[in-house]
């Protein structure tokens, strides 16, 4: 039970700037193809520029190991225009899909105007053709404008290229560093370094905000830091400490965990009034909590049945049911975006793994094969979870397709991280 309720990983870091970088350990020999055409220039326009916009719609597209590409030496024509383009020059390559596009002008704002078409090979049909304004200046931005399209075009999901990652990294002088990047790891900001613990990052649903928790004061506050200016506010729950927040999904509370006198239960918190409302009330330990979709129902972690179990509360009602009976650990819950299944830690003769289970069966299925996996998160659009793992005495963050055809890390180039967050996706 310590180890469970108590536990705060330090890991370690040689370098404060760390960068997350995504390695593709496992991929399905029965990916879908893509061909990424290098994009075509209006005269006046370097051709570097068209080549960079569709290598870097390339490398969103890869980035989880969920398609393979056709190398641009294998191509067999480079056409930017519908008219030019021939489904038996990719049929024969065993291409599925086919991105072309051209850059066709720039304004005197440095705005690009940019066209792009996918095409599906084996039904031989245009399926997607757009087109976009932008900075030239914001390229890489662009292009996940662009990856985002074409990925929810071919899957029928949406595209996560534009998403962040918080998580947290302690350095070799013990000095702890909540961070955030995009999710391919570009653009690392450190939003708050100390020399105490920090944990349990959860980004507000517009992503304008962070609540964690920081031992700075030598005991566990809950803090929300605004990520423009960067100013701190900490929670006052009055109770002896106060820790694992979460947003709910119309933002307009927390729920969290309140101790008095050593006795955690969960409350939640008003964001408009600062004020707080009890909504479990046992002798056990309750924690972890976190929100349905809809914003009616919370499941957390608790220990009233002798082991660590999830169970679920309706904030109105407070009705509690409990969700898991298998193993003797089951923690950490989260809900998949459609509010159908959850995802949390399930312990069993010693390993802690990834599980899944759909909230109408009682059956548990297991995502992960290492041993200590640990604060799993998924994308926003339920189709990836990345979780905190480790490798000897190394801790990474690991990630997993639910299909199950990838699997992939993100180590830092130098050291450990831990507690991953995945951000909402915002509309644009």
């Amino acid at each position: 039970m310590k180890r469970f309720f108590l536990i705060l990983i330090l890991i370690i870091s040689n370098n404060i700037f760390s960068i997350l970088e995504i390695e593709i350990i496992k991929g399905s020999d029965n990916l879908s193809k893509i061909a990424f055409v290098p994009f075509a220039v209006n005269e006046g326009l370097e051709l570097s520029q068209g080549e960079n916009l569709a290598k870097l719609i390339e490398s969103n597209m890869l980035l989880f190991g969920e398609f393979e590409n056709l190398d641009k030496a294998e191509m067999l024509a480079f056409p930017s225009l519908e008219e030019d383009f021939f489904y038996r020059d990719w049929k024969i390559q065993g291409v599925d899909f086919s991105v072309i596009g051209k850059i066709n002008s720039v304004n005197i704002l440095g705005n690009l105007n940019i066209s792009y078409t996918l095409f599906n090979i084996n039904r031989r049909i245009k399926v997607l053709e757009g087109e976009i304004i932008g900075s030239e200046n914001n390229i890489d931005g662009i292009a996940k404008i662009i990856s985002n399209r074409i990925y929810e075009k071919i899957t029928g999901l949406k595209g996560i290229f534009d998403t962040k990652l918080a998580y947290v990294i302690n350095s070799d002088s013990d000095t702890y560093q909540m961070c955030i990047s995009d999710i391919d790891g570009k653009n690392e900001r450190i939003l708050f370094t100390s020399k105490s613990p920090i944990m349990s990052p959860d980004w507000s649903p517009d992503r304008k905000k962070i609540a964690y928790v920081s031992f700075e004061n030598g005991i566990a506050e809950i803090f929300i830091q605004d990520l423009k200016t960067g100013e701190r506010d900490s929670i006052q729950a009055l109770g002896m400490t106060n820790s694992a927040p979460v947003w709910s999904p119309n933002g307009k509370s927390l729920a969290l965990v309140v101790s008095f006198s050593g006795n955690p239960d969960i409350f939640l918190y008003s964001i408009a009034s600062k004020s707080l409302s009890r909504l479990t009330n046992h002798y056990a330990i309750d924690t972890e909590p976190s929100w349905s979709p809809d914003s009616k129902k919370i499941i957390f972690t608790s220990d009233r049945s002798g082991s660590p179990q999830l169970y679920e509360i309706n904030t109105s009602s407070k009705r509690q049911k409990r969700l898991t009976r298998d193993g003797t650990y089951n923690a950490r819950g989260r809900y998949f975006p459609d509010g159908k299944s959850i995802f949390f830690v399930h312990g069993n003769n010693g390993n802690f793994q990834i599980a899944t289970k759909k909230l109408s069966s009682r059956f548990i299925q297991t995502l992960t094969s290492t041993s200590l996996d640990e604060s799993p998160t998924i994308s926003p659009n339920g189709n990836v979870i990345i979780y905190a793992t480790k490798k000897g005495s190394k801790g990474y963050l690991g990630g997993i397709t639910l299909n199950g055809k990838s699997r992939f890390s993100l180590p830092v180039k130098n050291g450990s991280v831990r507690e991953p967050a995945w951000s909402p996706l915002v509309n644009k």
